[in-house]
């Protein structure tokens, strides 16, 4: 996240989900598992064989198999959508045009990892497509950065979300983005509202250059995803270097929109999603810029405190600079 933000903050739509738990493995969420495709009927080695499995289906032309693997709530957030779909049906219908018009001869998942809390996980990784040159050796294309928060109902994991964003991208200069505008905001419930507490204090102390209210949150294995990074970063000691090169450089008068954050309650999990939209202004209270960002974060209460085990940034609308990396 590497823009100025919180003057006026202003919620637009807020929506709570409780999700019935059903019991989990005692697996600290700041322990990172590396799945294996043959290994084990692990709870990260069968979400990671589910994700494969779609993964193949899409790059022979087939993407609904991701539906199929999806919740009837899945919330789905890519570059081409101005706002995040929500629902199978509507995901569906984004995907169909698609179908037979994805070719990939092979693919990559880089360092996936999975970030484990009682029903709800966390599977992170950048991505690669592959596809063969003229000369016949295979060439990368479709750098990824990839955000996969499953959640186990009556036994079966499926897709909660997904947050797909380019590495190396940039804002358009011109983007549609749908606003609501809520006269009366719900209130949410106790979970919820401690979630967005603590996600608007440590917005604040990054407004004010301070980025360790993000810091203090996160837990040592922490995974984190933002636009100008080549790739994810892992471990609280990294984003601390990333967050040092910020250090003291926020500020500048602003609003920042947050429109339809949802908090999505699993258990001692919580996911949390919003956009929202930044807008400098200028000494008279004049808008002269907007920037509309995604973003996802995943909770996890721990000790009666909840801590982010991962955080996904990604420009609404963006596209690759210069072709990406």
């Amino acid at each position: 996240m590497t823009h100025p933000i919180l003057l006026v903050v202003v919620f637009s739509a807020f929506v709570l989900i409780l999700t019935a738990v059903t019991g989990g493995e005692s697996l600290a969420a700041q322990e990172l598992i590396t799945p294996d495709l043959h290994g084990p009927d692990t709870p990260a080695n069968t979400i990671f064989r589910l994700e494969n499995g779609a993964m193949e289906r899409w790059c022979q032309g087939d993407p609904l198999r991701r539906v199929e693997i999806s919740t009837d709530d899945v919330i789905y957030i890519d570059p081409g959508l101005a706002a995040p779909l929500v629902g199978t049906k509507a995901y569906r219908e984004y995907l169909i045009p698609l179908q037979g018009k994805i070719r990939h001869d092979a693919f990559e998942f880089v360092e996936p990892r999975v970030a484990l809390a009682g029903d709800l996980a966390v599977l992170t990784y950048n991505y690669h497509s592959l596809n063969r040159g003229a000369d016949g050796k295979p060439q990368r294309t479709s750098f990824w950065n990839t955000t996969q928060v499953y959640v186990r109902r009556a036994g079966t994991w499926k897709i909660l979300h997904s947050h797909w964003s380019y590495i190396g991208h940039r804002q358009p200069a011109r983007i549609m983005m749908p606003l609501p505008i809520t006269t009366k905001p719900a209130q949410p419930a106790q979970a919820a509202a401690e979630i967005m507490a603590l996600e608007l204090a440590a917005l604040k102390r990054w407004r004010q250059g301070d980025p360790d209210g993000f810091l203090t949150l996160s837990v040592p294995q922490v995974t984190y995803f933002d636009p100008i990074l080549p790739g994810r970063l892992t471990g609280i000691a990294r984003l601390t270097e990333f967050y040092n090169g910020m250090r003291g450089k926020g500020g500048g008068a602003a609003a920042i929109d947050i429109i339809e954050p949802r908090v999505d309650i699993v258990g001692d999990a919580a996911l949390l999603t919003y956009r929202f939209l930044w807008a400098g202004l200028d000494a008279d209270g004049t808008v002269t810029a907007r920037s509309p960002w995604n973003c996802t974060e995943v909770y996890h209460r721990q000790n009666g405190q909840w801590r982010i085990i991962h955080t996904h940034w990604s420009l609404v609308g963006g596209e690759r600079a210069d072709g990406g990396v």
